[in-house]
């Protein structure tokens, strides 16, 4: 045991670095300013990062553990700093990513005063509440002691069970004022994972082994336990297809004679077409969202329990059920959970040659083939599906790539080749714009020699693009790929789809003069530093992005992309529950019929 004395900050460094964080994605104010001051002595030790919004920051701090599986911690001011970083810890949280925040809060001796930045309605000091739903928990020290206590519970409750953000808010005072730091050595945490019941893994065994037309689907669960060589060993065991959730892609290479694509509303056809048809389902560490069962319409990605029985395992108990009622329920950690099913398969069956793995390869050619006119096509502006071509052959299969949300994200999920784990980064669970960029600057720090390359709709670039700044003062080696479509080209589509050509509203950017708006993507980035070129043609695409990977700091290759039907286009083969007003006649109608409730 030992005893000194330091001040509030200090303790949080401190523990910090015995708790292995490295990282600190930072934006200085006022409120954390004496906290700061304490990462200045402890320098060679761990590293503050400045981002150039809380948002960014808090979406850097994401992407680092995704792509690396350590922690890092934020560190923001009072008020408008603190509450910046509500869309980050909502998407980790959604996601169930851990990273810790820290934030600047009122003196002790002057809370609720209504002091600058203070959120005193109806409580002082409130803005813990704030983040109450997008945290697993929460801590407010109001004494010095209490300091190395809550570190070690918030560490604690970041790792155990369910992952996920969590906040720390430290009142002014005291990070400065000086008390008396105990360390007290010894482990804090298991060394064990919490294993499914092996009773109820041999009811699951019995089940999965004499199904005809087993199928496994796996979630982001299967990434965070790092369980894809164990998924792997139970597919093969089985001869069973895999698809995968959004934050499931990457749990089985996309080469794979088992792999079936993603499953759901922005599925494959080999996904959608398997799961409908199967007799057992194992769903491992997957929310069964909207997204990912076609708004739970029967018969379009899953028939259960009409026709297909649930087998379950996930970390969180609440996820057991919660969308469809399950054969065999097994509460426990992916990773032992599938191990101890392993072994009560046994040796399991030659899937080469039967029936049922020729059905899936005719599938996954039936999708290629679909897959096809998009991605072979010469068309200006190039189709996303194209790119992702052109992305795919200069990105080397250990690389990562990061996407969010819109047409980029959605059209990555269920097409573009995936190969490992921690490879595929994408806001799953909140699917936000904004995400990308920032992530992938933290993914990229975290595995500073993996080549990292996002991919983002202009959209998104132009809610964080500003982030770029981090990427260039550290030098980081990021390439950056915008498709530039001069709009909201997901939504734009999405209206002219569900209400019309003559429906759309604000998603076409134009000038007071009616042209369409097109930033200029390369030229900001070169104005912030960065290596940037604008790409029209797709066959030099790929040619520019290896470029990218061989220049130093961070290039943005702006892609002008296709923004008109049919071009435009995605490739859903499920359906998504998205509402149509009720004036809308008979395609309201049409609406109401499909629907799964």
């Amino acid at each position: 045991m030992t005893e000194k004395q330091l001040t509030g900050g200090q303790m949080i460094v401190d523990c910090l670095i015995r708790e292995g964080v490295d990282r600190v994605f930072a934006v200085p104010g006022h409120g954390n300013t004496a906290l700061l001051d304490a990462f200045v002595d402890r320098s060679d030790e761990i590293q503050v990062i400045p981002a150039m919004h809380e948002q960014g920051a808090a979406h850097m701090a994401d992407g680092y553990y995704r792509a690396s599986g350590k922690i890092a911690a934020v560190c923001t001011s009072i008020g408008p700093g603190a509450t910046n970083t509500l869309t980050g810890l909502v998407t980790a949280f959604a996601d169930s990513q851990p990273f810790i925040l820290i934030t600047g809060a009122v003196h002790t001796y002057m809370e609720n005063r209504g002091v600058l930045q203070e959120i005193d309605r109806p409580h002082g000091n409130n803005f813990p509440r704030m983040a109450e739903p997008v945290v697993k928990r929460w801590w407010q020290p109001s004494r010095l002691e209490q300091i190395p206590t809550v570190m070690a519970q918030a560490f604690n409750t970041m790792n155990e069970g369910r992952k996920g953000p969590v906040l720390v808010d430290v009142p002014q005072d005291l990070q400065a004022e000086f008390g008396t730091y105990v360390h007290v050595p010894g482990h804090r945490r298991p060394r064990t994972r919490p294993t499914g019941d092996a009773r109820t893994i041999a009811e699951a065994a019995a089940l999965l082994a004499s199904a005809k037309r087993p199928v496994i689907l796996a979630g982001g669960g299967v990434i965070a336990a790092e369980a894809s060589e164990e998924l792997r060993s139970v597919a093969e065991r089985l001869g069973a297809p895999v698809t995968h959730s959004f934050m499931g892609k990457g749990a089985l290479p996309a080469d794979h004679d088992l792999y079936a694509w993603p499953c759901g509303d922005m599925g494959s056809i080999p996904g959608n077409r398997m799961t409908t048809q199967a007799d057992v389902v194992l769903a491992v560490g997957c929310r069964f969202s909207d997204r990912i069962t076609s708004s739970y319409k029967e018969g379009i990605t899953f028939n259960i329990p009409a026709k297909t029985k649930l087998v379950q395992i996930d970390i969180d108990g609440f996820e057991i059920g919660r969308n469809y009622p399950v054969e065999v329920g097994i509460v426990g950690d992916a990773k032992s959970s599938l191990a101890l099913l392993r072994e009560q398969l046994g040796d399991g069956r030659d899937y080469h040659g039967t029936e049922y793995f020729e059905e899936l390869q005719d599938y996954k050619q039936r999708w290629e083939n679909h897959l096809a006119p998009m991605r072979e096509t010469d068309y200006l502006p190039m189709t996303n599906s194209r790119a992702m071509v052109e992305i795919r052959k200069a990105l080397p299969r250990e690389g990562i790539l990061v996407t969010d949300s819109s047409n980029p994200a959605n059209q990555a999920f269920n097409e573009f080749p995936i190969y490992g784990p921690k490879t595929n980064i994408v806001a799953g669970g909140m699917s936000g714009i904004g995400f990308g960029l920032p992530a992938a600057i933290g993914a990229q720090i975290a595995a500073p020699g993996t080549p990292v390359l996002a991919m983002v709709g202009d959209g998104s670039f132009l809610q964080t693009g500003t982030e770029l700044s981090t990427a260039v003062m550290l030098g980081t080696p990021l390439v950056v790929v915008v498709l530039n479509n001069g709009g909201w080209e997901a939504i734009k589509d999405l209206q002219i789809s569900l209400f019309g050509a003559d429906r759309r509203l604000i998603t076409n950017w134009c000038t007071p003069d009616g042209k369409p708006y097109f930033a200029n993507i390369a030229e900001f980035a070169r104005s912030l530093g960065c290596t940037a070129e604008r790409v029209e043609d797709p066959a030099r695409l790929a040619e520019a992005i290896e470029r990218g990977f061989a220049t130093e700091g961070p290039v943005v290759i702006e892609a002008m992309s296709a923004h008109e039907l049919p071009w435009s286009e995605m490739h859903p083969t499920g359906w998504w529950d998205i509402a149509v007003p009720a004036y809308h006649g008979e395609t309201r109608d049409e609406y109401v019929a499909q629907r799964g409730f």
